[in-house]
């Protein structure tokens, strides 16, 4: 039998099809409708300044990778909506530091919270073998430092106090973060691949006709509200707003929602 010989090299063909992949999953996040009317750039500035700030204007175009005149106009919009904020840089009596706001800090959590319920919504499509490939190649690209970085702030929104999951047509789960699975008493296994109406009948009774709606009308539903017992809290009604997003395919079909769900409890005491 002859030796099979590795060879590294990529072929032509395998660029390509990445360029392919990761401009049609950035398309589908641009198509998002993030709240506070914010874009994906200006998200993208605003995730810079929550874990650079204060930052320059000159630094945060470079950490952009734009020009500082671009940066600037950026800068001047989101101080316009309220999101960010200037001080004089103490250390140079001509320079100016950028940092957030409470509200460009409430936004950036709003919005990434949504985009990243999207994006899981789609990895958990993904076979295992693909999901390795992309973590080895986001390695490669990125260095074992921001990996490893990477790695932490997944670790921590994995158990951030907010519900996530992603369900199919039929309102199967496809995804389900902890935190939510726990406010359901059930393990994230359990969850994958039944219904809301199979697991938990007194909640699918409040938002199964709101996912459906969703699902009918590609119309998503922000700041939803309901009142529920869940079997984290039994004998405890406790009280929840959720945005349902829907997830649409390149022509506008419709494939599934995606759910952010929060205990707002305590808020209404």
């Amino acid at each position: 039998m002859k030796k099979r010989i590795l060879n590294d090299t990529v072929s032509p063909e395998f660029a390509p099809l990445v360029h392919e992949a990761f401009s049609r999953l950035a398309r589908r996040l641009r198509a998002l409708d993030l709240p506070y009317g914010l874009t994906n750039e200006r998200l993208s500035t605003l995730a810079t300044l929550v874990a650079d700030e204060p930052i320059s204007v000159s630094a945060l175009a470079a950490a952009e990778i734009v020009t500082v005149p671009t940066m600037s106009r950026m800068v001047d919009a989101l101080e316009a909506e309220g999101f960010v904020k200037r001080r004089h840089n103490k250390f140079d009596g001509r320079g100016v530091l950028i940092s957030t706001t409470a509200k460009g800090r409430r936004a950036y959590q709003r919005a990434t919270q949504q985009s990243l319920s999207q994006l899981q919504g789609t990895l958990s499509t993904l076979k295992p073998e693909q999901l390795a490939t992309i973590r080895t190649l986001l390695s490669s690209l990125d260095g074992p430092q921001h990996s490893e970085r990477a790695g932490g702030e997944a670790r921590q929104y994995a158990i951030a106090p907010v519900g996530l999951c992603y369900l199919d047509v039929n309102l199967r789960f496809v995804y389900i973060n902890e935190w939510l699975a726990r406010m359901n008493g059930l393990p994230v296994e359990a969850h994958l691949g039944n219904t809301i109406d199979e697991l938990l009948k007194d909640v699918a009774a409040n938002v199964v006709p709101q996912l459906r709606h969703v699902l009918q009308t590609g119309q998503p539903i922000i700041n939803g509200k309901i009142e529920a017992v869940t079997p984290a809290h039994p004998g405890e009604s406790r009280y929840y707003v959720h945005n349902y997003y829907p997830d649409k395919s390149m022509d506008g079909i419709v494939m599934g929602v995606s759910c952010v769900v929060q205990d707002v409890t305590e808020r209404m005491h």
